[in-house]
């Protein structure tokens, strides 16, 4: 639905009173701020128009302020939605990396070589150096 200036009216045409229709002066505040181009670009005249929050606006606020408000509230409303979705995505994202295929095992404990027999000790050495000498890489 899109405002059209008033013109002067013919004789014997009703002319929409302000009881009618309580959006006529707003209405032609922002049929006139159109053609002056004061309207923002992100304000579609003819959504707002159908949407019941901007007219609640205009029946709180002038006009002007009205379409204001109407814009700043919609681009936090994209915001907001812009936000859930990357949120969103990070949170895929991140349950998609690959998770270790052997959390149920535990680590083995470190020996300790100080608490170690002598016999102890040259037997892991000798294990230590044959593994080295066979090429196989050894954890110390």
């Amino acid at each position: 639905m899109i405002f059209k200036k008033k013109e002067t009216p013919v004789e014997n045409e009703p002319v929409g009173t302000e009881a009618e229709n309580p959006f006529i002066e707003a209405a032609e505040v922002l049929v006139e701020m159109e053609q002056n181009g004061e309207l923002p670009e992100a304000f579609d005249l003819v959504e707002a128009t159908q949407d019941r929050a901007f007219a609640e606006l205009l029946s709180e606020f002038e006009p002007k302020a009205a379409v204001r408000i109407y814009v700043a509230e919609k681009r936090a409303d994209e915001a907001e939605n812009s936000v859930k979705t990357r949120m969103s995505e990070q949170a895929r994202s991140r349950s998609a990396l690959p998770k270790s295929q052997r959390g149920d095992r535990a680590v083995a404990p470190a020996p300790d070589y100080m608490s170690m027999s002598k016999e102890a000790f040259s037997a892991l050495e000798r294990q230590y150096r044959n593994a080295a000498h066979n090429g196989k890489r050894v954890h110390i």
